[in-house]
């Protein structure tokens, strides 16, 4: 793809079946950007931190793409280059729904990377790990939880261009690349208020869409 003069770049960010995948598709197809799944660079990179950070760097620097993904702290230098971040929130009984739906699809087509018995004990599984970050579950006494405190206090209103070496240092100490509960995704991207968007229903989503065009018209007229 060609790089155009006025483009966006734009970061989603929000749990499990939130959307994220959808709206990101028909982004890049509206604004003529590229669309990064970073689903598949985590699955690329494995627990290799640093590439999946290195990526990131990169992706971050091209003129325009959007990215989607649930995940933190190597996503440092898209969050800080995005024009806007768009934060999926959905209720946990339609998350739970998508989820359970989509592995009934892909089962009965035929497709689904993990049938039987142990598909079902993997469903069940994410099931529970997004039931607690959808409805902020996570016991005070948990390592999560620490992890939580001890980001806010060390890095929480750091708004300087990411440091690969301080973002590295801490994946590799915590082992934390998704974050534990939904208030956690909020209050982590506090510092960049001014340019997150909230989305909740098809009006929100007009409204962003309102939003970009006005924006890459303003570049226009610049």
């Amino acid at each position: 793809m060609q790089p155009r003069k006025n483009m966006i770049k734009i970061h989603i960010i929000g749990g499990s079946s939130s959307g994220k995948t959808t709206l990101a598709e028909s982004l890049s197809s509206r604004f003529a950007v590229p669309h990064y799944e970073l689903d598949k660079i985590s699955q690329k990179n494995g627990t290799q931190m640093a590439e999946s950070l290195n990526d990131a760097f990169s992706i971050a620097e091209q003129p325009g793409w959007v990215t989607e993904g649930s995940y933190i702290i190597w996503t440092d230098p898209l969050l800080y280059q995005a024009d806007y971040i768009v934060l999926l929130e959905i209720p946990w009984p339609v998350a739970a729904s998508r989820m359970i739906r989509r592995h009934i699809s892909k089962s009965l087509r035929g497709i689904n990377p993990y049938p039987g018995v142990n598909g079902i004990k993997l469903l069940v599984k994410l099931l529970k790990d997004n039931h607690n970050h959808y409805l902020n579950k996570v016991p005070s006494h948990s390592p999560k939880a620490a992890f939580m405190r001890r980001y806010f206090e060390e890095y929480g209103e750091r708004r300087e261009p990411p440091d690969a070496e301080i973002l590295l240092r801490c994946l590799e100490r915590d082992g934390i690349s998704v974050p534990p509960t939904a208030a956690f995704v909020r209050r982590y991207l506090k510092k960049y208020q001014e340019k997150v968007f909230f989305i909740r229903n098809k009006a929100d989503q007009e409204r962003l869409l309102g939003r970009i065009k006005q924006h890459l018209c303003s570049s226009s007229d610049t």
